[in-house]
This record gives structure tokens, C-alpha cells and sequence, in this order.
């Protein structure tokens, strides 16, 4: 009887996180017998624990063996059954085991199947405590394969649940809406996450998508006998986890993504990051932004000559020295952006973040309210009049408007708008002076004459009782990658002010 070692591998980097050791039994007689056959009669005789803890004695002298070859220790499961969990010193014979070897109790994860948390009812709780006391993990094997799969999660403190492979056996829609539904119940619960039985590359990759955190099945290896599965030791055919990686990927892996905001997780070093993973909620909200080009001017903004690199940088630095969630807010192709930065973890000099990202136009688009909640109102409440323009797409687009001109000129083109609302809304005097102020290709020699942001001129423009006031026409330029954008915004002037330019350029009409 010896323990055979499957591979349990991480979705999210593809390295075995730890090994699954299952009993075979090779008779010199009767050749190799299969679980189904051994099993059940030991149970039905209550030999089953000789097994299991003949199992865990020969996990912990492969440890040993391997301690003193200076390798790394990958964790391994290993199952209880209900009639172990009835043996009265069955506690202290596995801490005895794992003494014996000296094996750290954090790399042996105990796997006691959903049907016995059933049989044995409220004792499993009291079993699971005592475990965590002693410093192991306990996980549910074969969940969805008994009756009262939801009443165990509520009830008892697993550590992790272990999706049976039904659910790939007969993979279909239904299939995945209930894993979906499990994983995401299972992420707000703070449970981790195995799913047994991939065997095929859709499997995989619908399961990295719903975020479960570990998977094991065929795909990714059978269970082999020690000396073919190397050991549980670094070598050159295979990449395991270090125990420092595993804290670091534990805590990376539980990050929900599921709840329907547009996010992703980055790893940040030394002014580089790399994005490990995003929900299609990010991707959407990235394509409405930039249609045109690739995801991977997330990752490489630099490389692209895009400004997006210093703000993005900027932001990520702040949360990786200081371990605090920090927002920023910026303009990117013509769109307002919030992105938030939250810590996650550290490891070496790298640091995990989950990235947030709000389209704040795109909201507006359909809940005018947004602008009240982020206290926009507020600030575009000081002007008449607010549109972002975009001279190289001959592009304008209103965001704010309280005054009472004769139709949206953010709705047409900028060249058209301009020539419109000269004719329309400019008084008769100033039409020309305003032309050469709205003039797109003099902007940029403008602004660095002028070594400032923003350009400013008074116009007299038409009022909601028909006549012409003066108004201060600003144009703001704003940071948006390699695109020229600018607020134009429409200002109410003070009385002083107007009696000044009334007499620099003549009087309002009333």
C-alpha cells in the first residue's frame, strides 16, 4: 500500500500549489487494485484509519527524505474518513506522525469528504477547531456530492471546499451557472477553492474565468508514485510554490472579481507591472475607452509613448510603499477615469493590487445622478457651460449645460459646432475675435507662449432674453495619452468685470 501524488495546481500562475496523496494498492497476486476495491471492506471492519495513517507516515518520511536534501516542502492532502474521525486519540496519532518527521502542520491539509460532516453531524465542527488548533487546514472533499451541501458551508469552518468532479462530467450550461454560483458563495464566505476532474482545456480555462482558485484532474497530471511525481521537490521539469509564494498567491486568489465592477489584479515592481488577471467587465470597460488598440497598453503604457504610464505608475508606487488603497482621477481619450489601487500583498519586491476602474461618462450616460454622488454638479455648477473637444477626431462631446443656447452643440462635430455657434450664439462684433480664440491649430503655440494650462477670453454671447452678455470662454487642456483634449467651458461673469469690458470692447445689448 502506497500513497500516489496528484497535482493541485494554481489557476492563476499554473504552478502545483500543493499535491493530493491518494492510497493504490499494487498486490503482488492480484496486481493493482483501484480504491473502490480496498476501501470499502476496510471501512465496513473500522481498519479504515490503519490506512490513513499508514498513508500520512509514508507522506512525512518523503518529507524528511527530502528536508535533508535542502528542498522546499509543497503541501499535501490527505483524506480522513468518519470512522477515523471516531478513533478517540486520532488527533494526537497524527500529531505524533507528523512530530516523529518534524513536519510543519501548516504543510499537511486534512480532506474529510461532505458525506461524513453529514453522518457526523455537530462532532465535525468540534473535529475541524481541534485541527485548526494544531495548525493544519482542513478542506471538504467531494463538495455537492451529499445533501446538504449549503448547510455545511454555513455550518462548519472549512478552510477550503473541493468541487466534486460531477460537475465536469456532465459539463454543460447548468453545469457552469451552479459552479459559478458556488465559487462566488464560496469567495464572500472567505472559502478557497479546488475543482477535481479537469481533464480538458475548457474546463481549465471556464474555471480561471469564474475565479476558482486551484484546480486538479488529468489535464494537469495523474497521480503518480513518489519517485515519478519527484519527490514534492523544485526541479527543472516542474514549478512548485515556495512556502513564501504560497502566502502570497492564497491571499492573491481569494480577491472576488465576480461582483460586476470593472477590475483586475496587477503585480507592481520597480515601476513595471504585469496584469495577472481581469474580469470582462474591465476588458469592456478598457474597449469603450480605447476601441482601437490592444489590452496590452495596460501593461506597457510606456512602451506606447502614452502620459497614462506616469499617472498609472504614480498611483501604483503610492499603494505599494504605503499598504493603502489610493484613487486617482485623469482623462483618458476623452473620457473622465477613477482608478483605485487596493494592496493585497508583498513578496520580495513585488506587490499585488486589485485595480478598479469607473468610466465616470459612461455612468452619466445612463445615471445622470452619478454626477450629484461624486459632487460634479458642484464644481461644473460655477459655468454656464462644459464640453470636452478633441481637435484630432474633430470630436465634442457636452458634459455640463445650464444655459440656454439654441440646440447641444456637443452633439456634432467640433469644426461644425464652432461655425455654429459663432453664427448662432456669438454677438455679431466679437464673431471674429472668437474665431481666432477657437482656432484648433494655434492652441499648442498658445498655451507655450503663454507657459500655462489654460487660455481665457471675454465674449459677448447671447443670454435666455435674447440679448449679449459678457462671459469668460476658457479652454482647459487636460492629460489624455498621445490625443490633444480640452474643457471648453462658459463662465457668468461679475458686474465689475463686464463694466470693465465694456469699456475695453464695447457694450452688452440688453
Amino acid at each position: 500500500m502506497v500513497p500516489y501524488f496528484q497535482p493541485i495546481v494554481r489557476s492563476l500562475t499554473g504552478e502545483i500549489s500543493c499535491f493530493e496523496a491518494l492510497a493504490r494498492w499494487n498486490d503482488p497476486i492480484y496486481g493493482f487494485l483501484t480504491p473502490d476495491i480496498f476501501i470499502p471492506p476496510l471501512e465496513k471492519n473500522g481498519d479504515i484509519y490503519l490506512l490513513d495513517m499508514a498513508i500520512l507516515e509514508r507522506i512525512c518520511k518523503i518529507y524528511k527524505e527530502q528536508s535533508a536534501k535542502s528542498f522546499d516542502f509543497i503541501p499535501v492532502s490527505f483524506n480522513l474518513s468518519r470512522v477515523d474521525l471516531g478513533i478517540k486519540d486520532i488527533h494526537e496519532q497524527i500529531n505524533a506522525i507528523c512530530d516523529k518527521y518534524e513536519i510543519p502542520h501548516d504543510m499537511i491539509h486534512i480532506e474529510i469528504t461532505e458525506s461524513a460532516s453529514y453522518e457526523i453531524g455537530t462532532a465535525m465542527e468540534e473535529h475541524i477547531q481541534w485541527f485548526h488548533r494544531d495548525g493544519y487546514k482542513v478542506w471538504m472533499d467531494d463538495f455537492g456530492n451529499g445533501f446538504s451541501t449549503f448547510n455545511t458551508m454555513q455550518t462548519f469552518s472549512f478552510d477550503v471546499i473541493k468541487l466534486d468532479m460531477m460537475f465536469l462530467r456532465n459539463f454543460n450550461k447548468k453545469a457552469e451557472i451552479i459552479l459559478d454560483s458556488i465559487i462566488k458563495m464560496a469567495k464572500s464566505l472567505g472559502i478557497g477553492t479546488v475543482c477535481e476532474g479537469v481533464e480538458t482545456m475548457e474546463h481549465a480555462k471556464f474555471l480561471s474565468e469564474i475565479g476558482c482558485e486551484r484546480v486538479q484532474g488529468w489535464y494537469y497530471g495523474r497521480p503518480q508514485p513518489s519517485e515519478i511525481a519527484k519527490g514534492l521537490k523544485h526541479d527543472a521539469e516542474h514549478n512548485y510554490e515556495t512556502s513564501e509564494e504560497q502566502n502570497y498567491w492564497d491571499k492573491i486568489s481569494s480577491v472576488n472579481l465576480l461582483s460586476g465592477t470593472p477590475e483586475m489584479i496587477v503585480e507592481y515592481s520597480d515601476h513595471k507591472w504585469n496584469i495577472i488577471t481581469l474580469n470582462k467587465f474591465m476588458y469592456k470597460a478598457f474597449k469603450e475607452i480605447h476601441p482601437e488598440e490592444k489590452l496590452e497598453i495596460l501593461n506597457k503604457p510606456l512602451e506606447y509613448g502614452h502620459t497614462l504610464y506616469r499617472i498609472i505608475d504614480e498611483l501604483f508606487e503610492q499603494v505599494s510603499i504605503t499598504k493603502e488603497n489610493h484613487k486617482i482621477d485623469y482623462i483618458d481619450n476623452g473620457f473622465l477615469v477613477l482608478l483605485e489601487a487596493y494592496y493585497l500583498a508583498s513578496l520580495d519586491n513585488k506587490t499585488a493590487l486589485k485595480v478598479t476602474l469607473r468610466n465616470i461618462y459612461t455612468e452619466l450616460e445612463y445615471k445622470r445622478n452619478t454626477m450629484l454622488e461624486n459632487g460634479l454638479v458642484g464644481l461644473y455648477s460655477q459655468f454656464e457651460l462644459v464640453n470636452l473637444i478633441s481637435p484630432d477626431r474633430d470630436a465634442s462631446m457636452q458634459i455640463y449645460s445650464n444655459a440656454s443656447f439654441k440646440k447641444v452643440y456637443g452633439q456634432v462635430s467640433l469644426a461644425t459646432g464652432i461655425q455654429e455657434f459663432t453664427k448662432s450664439e456669438v454677438y455679431v462684433d466679437d464673431r471674429e475675435r472668437y474665431i481666432k480664440f477657437m482656432d484648433m491649430s494655434t492652441l499648442e503655440a498658445r498655451y507655450e507662449d503663454e507657459e500655462i494650462n489654460y487660455l481665457g477670453e471675454p465674449f459677448r454671447l447671447r443670454d435666455k432674453k435674447g440679448g449679449f452678455r459678457w462671459k469668460m470662454v476658457t479652454l482647459l487642456k487636460v492629460q489624455s495619452g498621445n490625443e490633444r483634449q480640452y474643457l471648453y467651458e462658459i463662465q457668468r461673469l461679475d458686474r465689475k468685470n463686464r463694466e470693465i469690458f465694456n469699456v475695453k470692447y464695447g457694450k452688452e445689448i440688453l
